[in-house]
């Protein structure tokens, strides 16, 4: 090795003052009360503040209590839960940081050899290198020959050759280039010299993480809330209004007093509460975090609570290759015999005699070394040939003395082991080793056809001899996962477009994408380079044709997501590299696999933890169907607050002054809100769902159809209400007082239980699926009998006596007329 001098003190600071330190610039940090002050905005959040607000202002007459406290808890949960979920956004940055911070270097300085933090490292250190080293800046090789791990920058798991060249083979970054060094990868093999070129944030891992300090998308969830809020906001302010008018019209004949003042205030406060649904923030909560505990049971880790809602929302998937589509690990998948005969299983029945003379080559002409734990050393190559090659000896590994070991290069191609016994082997690539053998120009070029055309379906074939003997070709590839295929096919059906990102070549990538339904005739395949000749604008008419980026680098797969959000599109990222880490945190949903770096899982929503794209599809079906559950829920709560609404507008004018009391509102509002919540929250995950088109990222949570459902209860269920409430009829039968509200009050909350399961079900068939959700029968079947033992015993808190099992029969049968009115409408509606 050339003894090199390195840089002297002088130039070492002189390097960092014009070049900087090697060292990530740290995000922007926000504090746990800054982020708590921001989620405060949230616009229901603001409507129940300022709710909250009048409440307390009024709270010396009304003595409200209780439904002040109540809401003030179910915005502190709220706002609480998101703002613990968003301190950890920042921990993907902490990862990597701690990664590069961990690395030491040999460099060469004012002719000594020093060991020194690779924090330390300036532009035109001299780097020594050999196997197990963390290159600790970007750089090009020098001196020597070394094979390196990049996986964690480029996502693919065959090592790459570096070796020193004449004239540089690219100007650019190129993770193919054999010169090129990049940091934070590992060295595999070999020993060399590198000089440092980039450092810190220039380097290819420095971009990487100033594309993790970037503010995520808000979710989908987030976007239809806010138009959710203004909408009912404007509902409740208008009806409040109206019932503060017809209030004081009610009351102005002799003048209107200060203490009809303050009704008509408390009056206002009560509509706008109902009218608003305060629960919502913490029924989202509740069944976000039920429906994450369902989640770990099919492999998905679910990191941020709104993650379950996106993936429902999922318009288009950028994915990874290997780990992903493919198992993530080679494996030996065929075996190409000296007659052109291609066996692909039973190998030690097809093979014949040649297991033992192919076993032993395999074993013999190897850099790993066998051990009671397996083969360990040498590169992943030598690791599964050895692995394979012990299979054909049945496990039994020859003791062979090696004479001389000729390790592969780049510039001969090939690996050679000479016994003491004078046997050669050899192992390498066919187009070296195959001229050397005993063979004719027809049966060369034969074997030449079929070894190309194995190549071209995305499988490594590698030549083994012995001296001028051929033994075969041992095919190699990453495989794909079985149900991959079918896994696609299922996101298709759901209407998501899926896009293979992948740094193979463009063959590699188009085989494996066209195996398992990713790439049609029809589909636009692109390499990297052919992907930055086009502008943003170019990308983005392009886009919905795009089934293949081959050759990628970390950059373009946060440009890929960055263009696909232009187009308001929702965006899904697997991923399981520290390359993959800035595209998984711009995209709405970075789907990171368990076997992956830290950095990446900090950056991802969901952690996929058996590493398989069928899991993708089922976080898809978990939330498209929560986002369904929302929706019952919303036309459940609007529904029976539009009911209650308008029974406190009219019910004054009529001389009913408080047909439900603050106790039973409270009672009501826990039904409506966590009970059923959760209720709603246990629907199983469906196809149904999946063969739905995704909703858009600006779609309303609430659609004409649902508004259909509401305004039709709505209006039947306060028709039915003030009924009961004025009709000399009901009154005849339930003459006492005390009796009438207490029947009331049970009519009401079994009109609640009614309103539920219409609310639940789609179609002509209200109870179709209902005991799939145990969690919905199971709280209906609990609101029915606690309203049992409050008319029994809840006395004076909840303004009930004991009554007649025909006053409740007669309640129960007047709630259920709400079950034949809706099936009655969707009849009407259907056609």
């Amino acid at each position: 090795m050339q003894d090199f001098f390195g840089l002297t003190q002088r130039e070492v600071e002189q390097a960092r003052q014009q070049y900087g330190a090697n060292v990530l610039t740290p995000p922007k940090k926000r504090s746990f009360w800054q982020i708590l002050l921001n989620n405060l905005g949230d616009p229901i959040i603001k409507i129940l503040m300022i709710v909250t607000g009048i409440n307390l202002a009024c709270l010396f007459y009304t003595h409200n209590f209780l439904e002040t406290f109540g809401i003030v808890v179910s915005i502190c949960i709220a706002v609480l839960v998101s703002t613990l979920s968003e301190l950890g956004s920042e921990a993907a940055f902490k990862k990597l940081e701690s990664m590069s911070g961990k690395i030491q270097a040999r460099v060469r300085r004012a002719g000594k050899t020093q060991l020194i933090p690779a924090t330390q490292i300036v532009v035109g250190d001299i780097v020594l290198l050999s196997s197990g080293d963390k290159i600790p800046a970007d750089g090009v090789m020098i001196e020597g020959e070394i094979s390196v791990d990049q996986s964690i920058l480029n996502g693919e798991s065959l090592e790459c050759q570096k070796h020193t060249v004449g004239v540089a083979t690219s100007t650019k970054t190129d993770f193919m280039a054999a010169e090129q060094l990049f940091s934070g990868t590992v060295v595999t093999g070999g020993s060399g010299v590198m000089r440092v070129e980039m450092v810190g944030t220039r380097t290819v891992y420095g971009k990487i993480a100033a594309g993790l300090t970037e503010t995520p998308p808000t979710s989908p969830l987030k976007v239809k809330l806010a138009k959710l809020a203004n909408l009912v906001s404007l509902i409740g302010y208008i009806g409040a209004a109206i019932a503060a008018v017809t209030y004081l019209i009610s009351v102005s004949g002799g003048g209107i007093s200060f203490y009809e003042i303050l009704n008509a205030i408390t009056l206002v406060v009560s509509v706008v509460v109902m009218a608003v649904p305060d629960g919502l923030p913490m029924m989202i909560t509740v069944v976000l975090s039920s429906n994450m505990r369902a989640m770990m049971h099919d492999q998905l880790l679910v990191r941020k609570l709104s993650a379950v809602e996106t993936a429902g929302s999922l318009n288009i998937l950028f994915t990874d290759k290997t780990g992903t589509i493919t198992q993530g690990k080679l494996a030996v998948c065929g075996v190409l015999l000296p007659n052109g005969q291609y066996v692909t299983e039973d190998f030690q029945t097809q093979l014949g005699g040649f297991s033992q003379l192919l076993g032993t080559a395999l074993v013999v002409n190897n850099e790993a070394e066998p051990t009671a734990q397996g083969f360990i050393g040498g590169n992943i190559t030598d690791r599964v040939l050895a692995e394979f090659g012990s299979q054909l000896l049945n496990g039994i590994v020859p003791k062979v003395n090696k004479q001389s070991v000729e390790p592969f290069s780049s510039a001969t191609k090939y690996m050679a082991t000479t016994t003491v016994q004078g046997d050669t082997y050899y192992k390498g690539a066919a187009e070296v080793l195959l001229p050397r053998c005993q063979l004719n120009l027809s049966e060369r070029a034969h074997l030449m056809q079929k070894v190309t055309s194995l190549n071209q379906q995305a499988m490594r074939v590698i030549c083994v001899t012995q001296g001028n003997v051929l033994l075969g070709f041992i095919v190699i590839r990453d495989l794909v996962r079985p149900e991959a295929h079918t896994s696609i096919e299922t996101l298709h059906t759901a209407q998501i477009q899926v896009v293979l990102v992948t740094g193979d070549a463009r063959d590699t990538a188009v085989t494996v994408a066209r195996e398992v339904g990713i790439l049609d005739n029809d589909g636009l395949v692109l390499t990297s380079d052919e992907l930055n000749r086009l502008d943003d604008q170019s990308l983005a008419q392009l886009l919905p044709k795009l089934r293949v980026v081959a050759r990628a680098y970390p950059q373009d797969k946060s440009r890929l997501v960055r263009v696909a959000q232009t187009l308001n599109l929702v965006v899904g990222m697997t991923g399981d590299g520290v390359n993959d880490a800035p595209a998984l945190k711009r995209a709405e949903l970075g789907f990171a696999m368990g076997s992956g770096t830290e950095v990446a899982k900090a950056a991802g929503d969901i952690v996929i933890m058996d590493d398989n794209i069928k899991s993708i599809t089922k976080a898809v079906a978990f939330g498209r169907t929560l986002f369904e559950s929302i929706r019952k829920f919303l036309i459940f709560k609007l529904t029976i607050n539009f009911i209650a609404m308008t029974i406190c507008i009219i019910a004054p004018l009529f001389g009913i002054a408080a047909p439900i009391t603050v106790i039973q509102m409270l009672w009501i509002n826990l039904v409506m809100d966590t009970l059923a919540g959760l209720a709603f929250g246990g629907e199983k995950p469906s196809m149904y769902e999946m063969r739905q088109s995704p909703k858009r990222r600006d779609e309303s949570l609430i659609t004409p159809a649902m508004w259909s459902k509401i305004i039709w209860g709505s209006v039947f269920g306060s028709l039915i209400c003030l009924w009961f409430l004025l009709a000399p009829y009901i009154q005849k039968i339930v003459s006492n007082q005390q009796v009438f509200v207490t029947v009331f009050f049970t009519f009401f909350m079994f009109l609640n239980v009614c309103n539920a399961f219409n609310a639940r079900a789609n179609g002509i068939n209200l109870f179709r699926g209902l005991f799939k959700n145990k969690a919905f029968v199971i709280i209906m079947t609990t609101i029915i009998v606690s309203q049992f033992l409050i008319i029994a015993f809840g006395g004076g808190v909840f303004r009930t006596v004991p009554v007649n099992f025909g006053y409740i029969t007669f309640a129960g049968i007047l709630a259920l007329s709400m079950l034949p009115a809706e099936m009655f409408r969707r009849v009407l509606f259907r056609h």
